[in-house]
């Protein structure tokens, strides 16, 4: 607070002073002691608003005792004034104008002092009006599954085998039934032959247990090739998943499947 009020002391003794120095370069055009006066009279008027936050009744203030009497200190708080009214490009075109002025030879101090404020406060407002970073790039997306195929592809081959297998010992079942029944005469065969339908049976009972094998090992293959384990469900967001673990037991005439995920 006490810093502000030594600034704006000094601002008004500037413009007291200003005379004297001005006096030196051509003055505007139509300029007398009583615009010279008034432009004092007005600027103080603007300083003391500027003080109670009225920014635009100050920039009128100071905008017309610059007009009646131009100082580099004037186009400066005039600056500040669109500064703080939220009009950045005014407030950056009136900061370079007071950068581009020429000045005296002998300028007063506090004209050297406000082209320095000047530089200083363009260098926010120029920060300030630079174009928004673009925002960063999203992070690539994890491709879905990853992990071992090779589960799957046991599974597979262990299908295959199991369905043919089932296929060739049902053809030699069916064939064994085949040659029993031409030797038989309707529902009695030969006691002879009692081997014979003994293994076409144990053939058939094979064909289905490597059927029902073939298949169950193509559907884990199946599972197993979406699960992947160790990866992700293909098409399915990355998430923590536990492992798979398959399990499967074979005996005549039954299969048994277990799978935990």
């Amino acid at each position: 607070m006490l810093s502000n009020c030594l600034r704006r002391c000094a601002f008004v003794v500037t413009l007291l002073a200003a005379a004297p120095a001005l006096a030196a370069e051509p003055p505007p055009e139509g300029a007398s002691a009583d615009a010279q006066q008034l432009a004092r009279t007005r600027a103080h008027e603007g300083l003391k608003l500027y003080g109670a936050d009225r920014w635009q009744e100050a920039f009128d203030a100071f905008q017309e005792a610059d007009r009646l009497y131009h100082a580099p200190t004037l186009v400066l708080y005039m600056a500040r004034c669109q500064r703080k009214l939220g009009n950045l490009e005014g407030a950056r075109a009136l900061y370079e104008q007071v950068l581009d002025e020429r000045l005296p030879e002998d300028p007063p101090a506090a004209f050297l002092e406000a082209r320095k404020d000047a530089e200083t406060e363009l260098a926010g407002v120029r920060d300030a009006l630079k174009p928004p970073a673009p925002p960063p790039a999203p992070a690539p997306r994890a491709e879905g599954g990853g992990g071992s195929l090779l589960p799957a592809g046991v599974a597979f081959g262990l299908g295959a085998v199991g369905l043919g297998v089932g296929a060739v010992t049902g053809i030699v079942s069916l064939s064994r039934v085949s040659d029993i029944k031409a030797q038989c005469e309707g529902q009695r065969c030969p006691a002879e032959l009692k081997g014979d339908a003994d293994t076409a049976t144990t053939l058939g009972h094979v064909s289905t247990v490597g059927f029902i094998v073939g298949a169950a090992s193509a559907a884990a293959g199946v599972v197993l090739l979406v699960v992947r384990p160790g990866g992700d469900a293909a098409g399915a967001a990355p998430q923590a998943r536990r492992g798979a673990a398959w399990s499967a037991g074979v005996g005549l005439g039954r299969i048994d499947l277990r799978g935990e995920f």
